[in-house]
């Protein structure tokens, strides 16, 4: 924050005396300095998910949803992303912090990778899978290859530069180590240029 704070006010308080290289140098510091804090923030999630007590119980999927499509407002907004939820959603085993953080994080990367130009389309829906509820977040982005779709959820495993879609490699990680504490399953079904279907699985 000191980092960042200090670049921002060379910005602003003496953006007249720099040359364009000066200027440069002092956007990429402050870029940086703000990726340096979601990757902390993003870290300390992921090692919260890890030591915390979690308590489980029957959650309510169409709230968790709501809570997310409020937090993301800015994004959505943003890029104009549309985004369906086919009611009713059923509900499952779990916590309700831990998904929140899960679908927060599918939500996001459902938005964020597409292609230029492209509006974001989502469709998030539940079905039954015998004793299992799944929930599924569909997108039409750019798709992941066949043998990228493991390594994803590992920490720091990314796909694409911070200068084609900004990130810190830890969000799908977040949600398999939140399934795994939730003692449910996760997975995706995806081709390159044809989007993706993340889903989630817990028992009723």
């Amino acid at each position: 924050r000191a980092i960042q704070g200090f670049a921002t006010a060379i910005e602003e308080d003496y953006g007249e005396h720099l040359d364009d290289l000066g200027k440069e140098y002092t956007r990429r510091l402050v870029i940086s300095a703000q990726q340096m804090e979601r990757l902390i923030q993003d870290l300390l999630a992921y090692s919260r998910l890890s030591r915390a007590e979690i308590q489980i119980q029957t959650i309510d999927l169409s709230l968790i949803v709501a809570s997310v499509i409020r937090q993301l407002e800015a994004e959505i907004a943003e890029t104009q992303a549309q985004i369906t939820v086919e009611q009713p959603l059923l509900s499952m085993l779990g916590n309700k912090t831990v998904l929140i953080q899960i679908v927060s994080n599918l939500l996001a990367n459902a938005i964020k990778f597409v292609a230029p130009g492209v509006i974001p389309q989502v469709r998030i829906w539940t079905e039954v899978k015998g004793y299992n509820v799944r929930l599924w977040v569909e997108d039409n982005g750019i798709g992941i290859e066949t043998p990228h779709q493991d390594r994803i959820f590992r920490v720091f495993e990314r796909l694409h530069g911070n200068e084609s879609y900004s990130g810190t490699g830890i969000g799908l990680a977040i949600i398999k180590k939140g399934m795994e504490r939730l003692g449910g399953k996760f997975g995706l079904e995806s081709n390159i240029n044809q989007g993706s279907r993340f889903w989630i699985e817990s028992k009723k």
